[in-house]
């Protein structure tokens, strides 16, 4: 059974892929958080420094740190926020949110399953 989604401003529903609200008296902009992973308002906590840096939001829900996802800031189909790394902590932000890093994945393993039947088919072929 599928969740329902409720913007966090005006309790209206709305899609998990919305960007905005659907509400004409709210507008809201939503984003899905990678932490709590609910749609959520969100609101920016940190501009991006340098020019790879990203700007950081905040989750309005669990007001965890996350980032937009690859996906989005490239144009592509995704409301995302993946997860940021805390102030103190070494590394990069994460690149993808959680729902585009379960999409990567799954990609991945059909690119290998499909490898493996065609590598395997080429080997028992009969030779002429």
């Amino acid at each position: 059974m599928a969740k329902d989604y409720k913007c966090p401003a005006c309790q209206n529903e709305v899609d998990r892929a919305a960007t905005v609200c659907s509400n004409p008296v709210c507008r809201a902009n939503l984003a899905f958080c990678s932490h709590c992973r609910d749609v959520t308002t969100y609101t920016l906590a940190e501009k991006g420094e340098g020019r790879l840096g990203r700007d950081k939001f905040k989750c309005a829900r669990c007001e965890r740190l996350g980032v937009k996802c690859l996906t989005w800031l490239v144009g592509g189909y995704c409301n995302g926020l993946a997860r940021a790394n805390d102030p103190g902590a070494r590394g990069m932000d994460k690149p993808l949110c959680s729902a585009c890093n379960d999409r990567v994945g799954e990609v991945g393993r059909s690119v290998i399953s499909w490898s493996l039947i065609g590598a395997v088919g080429g080997l028992l072929r009969p030779k002429r």
